[in-house]
């Protein structure tokens, strides 16, 4: 059987206890963990990163399985079940001298009670994607408990995905897939670390979802166009406008975190981008400036995240119900707000990575129905259950 060595198991129970007691982004946690072991090698990092993530999407079943109570501190007992469950041998530590006490055939064979612990849901997130999803909802379930796939967004302000593809290959031998259904994208089907790879650092590409990199073509951007991506965060959905937009035209970023703005010029001046301006939004911020200005307006809205579960499942523990409904409010006001910086005959693209229809088709039927001077053009959903990356929802509006 394979052995875990303790400065490991300490990193997988410290980080879960960040991730979920202080509401932090698994990510950005793990990151700051590789940079606490600078030592550590790839099998290293690899059970850090496979241990965290499994046991944050299925922490709910291991509770059942470890017979945990609310009251129990749960990281060790959650880590000797993920041991059991991977056939990785029980230390003789005090900390593993936890629930549970059964071989990995006997947890296997348990049943859970419900269908929330089955498939490792809170109560009410669960209930919830029942009450708006119906009977598509438990496929959806079983999809976003699986691994989300890797895929990189070539810019072709520098090459095209087939040369980089080769150049990826050739000289740092990362393979990689390119795929008719993402024109821009190159799909990896194993894991690199590439944030200090040549190309990357060049602005040859940058790592985006493939379903991500869907947004921008969708809103239908052309060279010379004025373009404002309301929340436009570090920038993805940006650099890939003013990649489409051959760099000619300008483009209006907006965010209200400073320091994801700052990012966004980073990649920006390593993409080599010239048409770029980026502000940070404000409650107070009218930019009057802006009215009637929009050739395409792309609303980025603050969500749930749910469609991203797959690569970001500690969403579903730090979600509450008070925030989905701030974030509705947020997504409503953001619609009238974004409104009115559209010219006529302009677009307005809402857009989550959310899969519930109350922040997705009832927004945009809200939308229009005290909106009359704008027409639904188009929508889309993208479902876990259709491919190995997010979920979304777009829909193209138009300004009579």
């Amino acid at each position: 059987m394979r052995k875990i060595h303790p400065n490991q198991a300490e990193a997988i129970a410290n980080a879960l206890s960040t991730i979920l007691e202080e509401n932090k982004r698994a990510s950005r946690v793990l990151e700051n963990c590789l940079e606490e072991h600078p030592k550590w090698g790839a099998r290293d990092r690899n059970l850090l990163y496979g241990a965290v993530y499994e046991i944050l999407r299925w922490n709910r079943l291991y509770s059942f399985y470890a017979e945990l109570k609310d009251t129990d501190v749960p990281y060790w007992s959650w880590l000797k079940t993920w041991c059991i469950l991977n056939d990785y041998s029980i230390p003789d530590w005090n900390e593993m001298d936890c629930t549970p006490h059964l071989s990995k055939a006997k947890l296997l064979a348990l049943t859970p009670p419900q269908e929330a612990v089955e498939h490792s849901f809170p109560d009410w997130l669960f209930g919830l994607g029942e009450k708006e999803l119906g009977g598509v909802w438990k496929k959806q379930c079983i999809a976003l408990n699986k691994q989300a796939g890797i895929s990189l967004r070539v810019n072709r302000l520098k090459a095209s995905p087939k040369k980089v593809q080769t150049e990826l290959q050739e000289k740092y031998q990362v393979e990689s897939v390119i795929s008719k259904k993402y024109p821009d994208a190159l799909l990896l089907p194993k894991g690199r670390k590439l944030s200090k790879n040549p190309l990357f650092t060049h602005g040859y590409f940058e790592i985006q979802d493939a379903n991500s990199q869907q947004i921008a073509p969708f809103c239908q951007v052309e060279p010379g166009m004025n373009v404002i991506d309301l929340c436009a965060g570090a920038g993805g959905k940006t650099l890939h406008f003013a990649s489409l937009m051959h760099n000619k035209g300008v483009i209006k970023a907006y965010d209200v975190e400073p320091n994801k703005l700052k990012e966004l010029n980073r990649r920006a001046k390593r993409a080599k981008l010239t048409l770029l301006e980026a502000a940070v939004l404000e409650d107070k911020t009218s930019l009057q400036e802006n009215t009637n200005w929009a050739d395409v307006l792309l609303i980025d809205a603050p969500c749930s995240g749910l469609g991203t579960l797959k690569r970001s499942p500690e969403i579903k523990w730090n979600l509450q119900p008070e925030t989905l409904e701030s974030l509705q409010a947020t997504q409503r006001e953001l619609l009238n707000k974004g409104a009115n910086w559209v010219k006529k005959g302009g677009s307005m693209v809402y857009a989550t990575c959310s899969i519930l229809p109350s922040e997705n088709e009832e927004q945009i039927v809200s939308f229009l129905e005290s909106n009359a001077d704008f027409s639904l053009v188009e929508e889309k959903t993208i479902l876990p259950t259709k491919s190995a990356f997010d979920g979304f929802y777009m829909a193209r509006l138009q300004k009579l």
